[in-house]
């Protein structure tokens, strides 16, 4: 039950980065706080993506929280880290980003060491002695 958490929250985090860039492309700068403001105020383009942006981020920690409970930290981490590449994958696919070598290498490093974490070790788990009394 812990990996369906932490793939909710996996899902959730990637889904809210990629909320909150859409919102950010529609908003007026954050150097101009005043027109920010008076923008989401008055719930022009960009103030409900995020507003589901950050709602988003919020129900990836509840499962965060509640895959914490149920996975290793050590596990739970490198699956979060899938949402570096889903994000990555998502904005070219949707969004037209332009391709990078580079974010396809990092892509290639996460990808390494997510399945480095979750192999399985060649050393036998240690048992619970019989002892006979």
């Amino acid at each position: 039950m812990g990996f369906i958490w932490a793939l909710l929250s996996v899902a959730l985090t990637s889904a809210a980065q990629l909320t909150l860039r859409s919102a950010m492309l529609q908003l007026p700068p954050v150097a101009d706080l005043w027109a920010l403001l008076m923008h989401l105020l008055h719930g022009q383009a960009g103030t409900l993506a995020l507003f589901l942006g950050l709602c988003g981020y919020l129900a990836s920690m509840v499962c965060w929280f509640f895959a914490l409970k149920r996975l290793p930290l050590a596990k739970a981490y490198a699956l979060l880290s899938l949402s570096y590449i889903t994000v990555w994958a998502t904005a070219l696919w949707l969004q037209n980003d332009a391709f990078s070598w580079r974010g396809l290498a990092g892509v290639l490093i996460i990808m390494a060491g997510v399945m480095v974490i979750f192999m399985p070790s060649g050393r036998a788990q240690p048992q619970s002695a019989n002892v006979k009394r």
